[in-house]
């Protein structure tokens, strides 16, 4: 019975991902994903209360993937010197931007354009926060490790570097007319132009 149960859900929500991509969050109803997965409008509510409850659920992966990679930046790994030099360390940033955009690229344009009206909506700004809240304990903790770095850093100019890195992601996110090679071009020129910016602010 279960096995049943967790395949209705699942194609609810393959239904709502496909209607939410094609049409929009405000032009997709309850209704309509239910016509097209099949089932009873009231057994869809017996899943998700509400659009906003599913619209949400529908991008729960992309979110999920977006705050692991946001916390990673203070994980262990990173906290070195390591990383304003080494090429691994580019290698991984460039790989894992460049799978958010190409994997989730229909996901990101709904989280980041058009979650208007719904729980997500003005997401980019929490991003933008949640980073600078990020970056402020990365410039701690690092400090704490190699005392001569210099992380007098405005506050202002943090949030002014996270809004920047936003907005080439959501540039990303929007020209799809770029292949992959492109896009990967664009990371390791912004990972060697912004580096060269944080080693002479930390005086690394």
């Amino acid at each position: 019975m279960q096995t049943l149960k967790d395949d209705i859900r699942q194609r609810i929500l393959a239904t709502a991902h496909k209607e939410f991509v094609t049409h929009g969050v405000r032009c997709t109803s309850i209704r309509t994903v239910a016509c097209k997965a099949g089932i009873a409008v009231g057994n869809v509510y017996n899943y998700f209360p509400s659009k906003d409850k599913l619209f949400c659920e529908v991008l729960r992966p992309l979110i999920t993937a977006l705050d692991q990679y946001i916390q990673s930046h203070n994980a262990e790994w990173h906290l070195s010197l390591d990383v304003f030099s080494a090429k691994r360390f580019q290698d991984e940033y460039i790989l894992t931007m460049k799978k958010f955009v190409m994997n989730f690229r229909p996901e990101l344009r709904l989280l980041l354009f058009n979650a208007e009206g719904t729980s997500l909506a003005g997401y980019k700004d929490r991003i933008i926060e949640y980073q600078t809240k990020i970056g402020t304990e990365y410039l701690q903790l690092m400090k704490e490790r190699y005392p001569h770095l210099d992380i007098d850093i405005s506050p202002f100019f943090l949030h002014i570097a996270c809004s920047t890195w936003m907005n080439i992601f959501s540039e990303l996110v929007v020209h799809d007319e770029y292949d992959e090679q492109e896009i990967e071009r664009v990371l390791e020129q912004y990972a060697a132009y912004s580096m060269a910016g944080w080693k002479e602010l930390m005086k690394v």
